[in-house]
């Protein structure tokens, strides 16, 4: 080989050197620079839907609700929720008997017919289980009694104490770790058996202390406050962990109505945090007062806050309110009064009403299925003594009030059969109306 052709190819061998080692340097100097960014392209829920605003201040302020601190179990599958209900008033039933003897359409239905009525009707009906789970039923007492005694609560006499709303029904030790685990199973295996999407529990704590019947003592003492409120998160925490994948809903003392949330609204809403969802069972009445008392003004308004705190969350919350037995024309004011008043205080998506007045029939009334549209603001209590609440497509107002009020529109409204009403418009006592917009 010539020396030229030498030389050459020694440059050649150079230059690959240095190519080679300037190629190492620079992987070397990439390794150490940042990775791409990850973006999430997919915006938060909450840009979806806005709850409205709280109610404003006013003699009975609405309570703050708490900073959520109570961990959970990881949940493995992600729930299915019910539809929501921004945009619509968002019903649902617990007293669901057929597909045919209810026309009306539901958002979420418990029991067995809610099976058929998602089947037929509503494929995205969510459907739950109903289940009790402080007290056993009456034809396993004497097995209880004779091998397992220490599954039961006793009083002060150490004899056998029953449920408030089942006299035959004897209470459950909730704090017995093995009842604890039967109670868990129990529930799970109802849901999964049943093909439900979760349980609506409404006896949680609810006889653990009560001053107008025999009460539940361990050892010498009377169940306390905090021994109730622990056998109650226990047990929950029991459930939560054996159903992490289906919704728990809960009902009972500390949620049943406004007075009941604000005695013990510390409890109550961190015991919440272990569910899903809540229901107020005794929305405006108790089922077993008169159908024609009506809450004073101040509880009135008292369930109406309650319900917009419990709501804001966008936890699924369910109403009930309950008249049986009431001639036609109360049981008409009774439903837009209770309708108008839910949505007054209705926040959040998945927010749902029901009212039971032992006919189905009533479901399909066009009050309950009024297109009012989203609220844009919160309800406000007008001069005249009337609260209001503007939606994107009307207007409600309700007189809690035991005394005729008058006041006057802000526009042009029509009722929901389409006919005009004036400006001026007069309400009676304890009455509601849901107007839309022309």
């Amino acid at each position: 080989m010539c020396s030229a052709c030498r030389a050459s190819r020694q440059a050649l061998s150079l230059v690959s050197k240095f190519a080679i080692l300037g190629a190492a340097l620079w992987l070397t100097a990439c390794a150490s620079l940042p990775g791409p960014r990850e973006v999430n392209v997919f915006p938060s829920p909450v840009a979806y839907v806005t709850a409205a605003p709280l109610p404003e201040l006013t003699a009975t302020p609405t309570t703050a609700p708490l900073p959520t601190s109570t961990p959970l179990p990881p949940t493995a599958v992600p729930k299915r929720l019910p539809q929501e209900s921004t945009a619509a008033i968002g019903l649902w039933s617990d007293a669901l008997t057929s597909t045919q003897s209810f026309p009306g359409f539901l958002d979420l239905a418990v029991g067995n017919a809610a099976r058929d009525y998602q089947r037929e009707r509503n494929q995205l009906l969510v459907t739950l289980v109903s289940r009790r789970v402080s007290a056993a039923s009456s034809d396993r007492l004497a097995d209880l009694q004779a091998n397992k005694p220490d599954w039961l609560l006793y009083d002060r006499n150490k004899r056998v104490v029953f449920s408030s709303t089942d006299k035959d029904a004897p209470l459950l030790d909730i704090r017995n770790e093995v009842v604890k685990d039967q109670i868990a199973e129990d529930v799970a295996r109802a849901i999964n058996e049943g093909g439900f999407e979760g349980v609506l529990i409404d006896d949680v704590g609810v006889d653990l202390i009560r001053p107008t019947a025999a009460p539940v003592y361990t050892g010498t003492q009377a169940f306390s406050e905090q021994q109730r409120r622990a056998a109650v998160e226990g047990l929950l925490r029991t459930i939560r962990a054996r159903i992490p994948d289906k919704l728990i809903i809960i009902g009972g003392y500390a949620w049943k109505d406004g007075r009941a949330f604000a005695a013990r609204s510390d409890e109550a809403q961190t015991l919440a945090t272990l569910a899903d969802g809540i229901h107020i069972a005794e929305f405006l009445r108790s089922p077993i007062s008169k159908t024609t008392e009506f809450k004073p003004e101040a509880d009135w308004k008292r369930d109406i806050d309650y319900l917009s705190v419990a709501s804001q969350d966008n936890k699924v919350v369910l109403l009930t309110t309950r008249l049986i037995g009431a001639p036609e024309e109360l049981v008409r004011q009774w439903l837009s009064y209770a309708t108008a008043s839910y949505l007054l205080g209705k926040n959040g998506a998945h927010t749902y009403f029901q009212f039971d007045a032992g006919d189905p029939a009533y479901s399909n009334d066009p009050v309950l299925s009024a297109p009012i549209g989203a609220p844009v603001e919160a309800y406000t209590k007008l001069g005249s003594g009337i609260y209001q609440r503007k939606f994107s497509r009307g207007l409600v107002l309700v007189n809690p009030t035991n005394e005729q009020k008058k006041t006057t529109l802000d526009g042009a409204y029509q009722s929901l059969q389409g006919n005009p009403v004036d400006a001026s418009i007069t309400m009676g006592p304890r009455t509601g109306i849901i107007l839309l917009r022309r």
